[in-house]
């Protein structure tokens, strides 16, 4: 059974984003990775972006950096589908496999929940993923290492990375 993770994050993206794809986001209780693996902000990233698809939970988001580490993700414009309460998170990168992840969390919420998003640029685009757990799905997710094997293990199925939505920069 396939588990998505709809960060609400900007892209999480991110986050988002829900924050960018259709459909209800799924959060996991631990992060995706651990603190020595995240990565410095990537420059590219910042900055507001608008979906090419009205079909993405996150029409148009804001990314800034919060500090080497942390970027602060606002949610400007919804899809019809963003079912987040939470328009502001916090994300975080980290890599696996050759892919770049966003990881994102409510910056106002109770809720504790991480979301998943993978992203790459295409020339000037940015391209946002959704990330299935396809081998042990959400059960599988009990530690940060565990999330880790299970993105891994998925990525090797066509299927794992879904739901292409392109920003552009405003």
């Amino acid at each position: 059974m396939k588990k998505s993770f709809h960060p609400i994050l900007m892209l999480t993206l991110l986050t988002a984003i829900s924050i960018f794809t259709a459909g209800c986001p799924v959060g996991v209780e631990y992060p995706f990775c651990e603190e020595n693996q995240k990565e410095k902000v990537d420059s590219k990233l910042l900055g507001t972006w608008k979906c090419q698809s009205k079909d993405a939970e996150i029409l148009e988001v804001r990314i800034s950096k919060a500090d080497a580490v942390t970027y602060s993700v606002e949610v400007l414009d919804q899809g019809e589908n963003f079912m987040s309460d939470d328009t502001q998170f916090f994300s975080w990168g980290s890599k696996l496999d050759g892919h770049n992840f966003l990881f994102s969390q409510g910056a106002e919420s109770s809720n504790e929940s991480y979301f998943l998003y993978e992203y790459s640029f295409d020339g000037k685009k940015l391209v946002i993923h959704d990330v299935g757990l396809l081998v042990g799905g959400l059960d599988a997710v009990t530690s940060t290492a565990a999330f880790r094997q299970e993105v891994s293990a998925s990525l090797k199925n066509p299927d794992c990375l879904s739901d292409r939505f392109e920003y552009v920069k405003q």
